[in-house]
């Protein structure tokens, strides 16, 4: 079983990320009992497959995806650290120094909320439970903000020359972008590249300044990052570019899969090919084989749409090859088998053992009470 893989516009992936929460666990298994089915959260590819028969499947995707809407409309609160009147320019910086660049302090206290760093726009961004932790927090980056020299918010301004973009503070420990000059603290741009992997919504990665636009060069990453977070951000970065492409490149459907494929147009411009199968895609990573077209297990000679009805009536092909077979193809009174009768005399015997009368589906425990039921009954044998 593959099930069925959760495609919908609306499901971006900041709306998915939060089945990384604990109430988005407890709302899949909510679901999973209410609609008997099982959902899988694929958390590397960012992929939602829902197990079951299609009419479960189908109201579990509804329940899912209207869930999932409404709670990120309704728990997305967001605190700036940057343009109010008595922030100092470095809030943002310092807010970093107390908790991290993941913010694993504010997640410490705050174990039923996220938290996402926007180092570009000196944003947090949290999901949780209400507007009483959006309140907590504030004052504590209020606090952050009045601690320390009150003349911070002077005596931190600089030359435009020496100005961190992120921190707009006097760079420490400085590196300048390859591709186009600017300047930044080191420490500021992991940060940035931190942040850009918790929030797949930051990519492609630019340099941070002020009406520059310039793509991140992989020389800036290699210098700046090591390997494992090299790593995890060329996979965010894959993962930003499947959801953004509107469909026209997909993960390999097998859980925890990295290869993607470019999926066939499915449009009236297709013409004969929309009722045909799509072109195998074979993984080189799981060995799968997948149809580019309607994204399940590859199916050779079969459309795609007769595939799918196949797959929702598993009986389907049988009820097909049956029509019109009425006298040659019944089913066996105690188990139910389908059998088809080419020739011979009336007397059948089923896979299970008894005898059947094919004239009248009388079923018998040996061959002998079979003919003597056709010869009593029936006159032609």
């Amino acid at each position: 079983m593959r099930g069925r893989i959760l495609n919908h516009d609306s499901l971006t992936l900041t709306v998915l990320r939060h089945l990384f929460s604990p109430p988005g666990m407890n709302l899949m298994r909510s679901i999973q009992q209410e609609t008997q089915t099982y959902i899988l959260f694929d958390r590397r590819n960012f992929n939602v497959r829902v197990f079951g028969s299609p009419r479960d499947i189908a109201a579990a995707e509804t329940k899912l995806i209207n869930s999932l809407l409404h709670y990120h409309e309704s728990k997305q609160l967001k605190i700036h650290m940057k343009g109010e009147e008595g922030q100092p320019p470095d809030l943002m910086k310092k807010v970093v120094d107390k908790f991290g660049p993941d913010l694993k302090g504010l997640k410490a206290k705050f174990r039923e909320s996220e938290f996402l760093l926007d180092t570009r726009h000196h944003v947090i961004s949290i999901s949780g439970n209400s507007l009483e932790v959006k309140d907590r927090v504030e004052e504590m980056v209020r606090e952050i903000a009045s601690s320390g020299d009150q003349s911070s918010s002077t005596d931190h301004t600089c030359s435009s020359e020496r100005c961190c973009p992120i921190c707009l503070c006097e760079v420490e420990n400085g590196y300048r972008l390859e591709g186009c000059s600017h300047l930044f603290c080191q420490s500021c741009l992991v940060e940035q590249f931190e942040s850009a992997m918790r929030n797949m919504d930051s990519f492609p990665v630019c340099c941070a300044k002020e009406g520059c636009r310039m793509p991140i060069l992989v020389t800036d990453l290699r210098s700046l990052l090591s390997s494992e977070k090299l790593e995890d951000l060329f996979r965010a970065s894959l993962r930003s570019f499947v959801a953004s492409s509107g469909g026209i490149y997909r993960f390999c459907p097998s859980p925890d899969c990295p290869s993607i494929y470019r999926a066939v147009a499915d449009s009236a411009e297709t013409g004969a090919a929309a009722a045909a199968a799509g072109e195998p895609f074979m993984c080189e990573v799981c060995f799968a084989e997948t149809c580019t077209r309607c994204h399940v297990e590859y199916h050779p000679e079969v459309s795609c749409e007769k595939y799918k009805e196949y797959k929702e009536d598993p009986d389907l092909s049988l009820k097909e090859w049956r029509k019109g077979k009425e006298e040659a193809v019944k089913n066996c009174p105690v188990c139910f088998y389908t059998i088809e009768k080419v020739d011979g005399c009336n007397h059948v015997e089923c896979r299970c053992g008894r005898h059947v009368c094919w004239a009248c589906l009388e079923h018998f425990s040996c061959s002998q009470e079979c003919y003597a039921h056709l010869q009593s009954n029936h006159i032609v044998m």
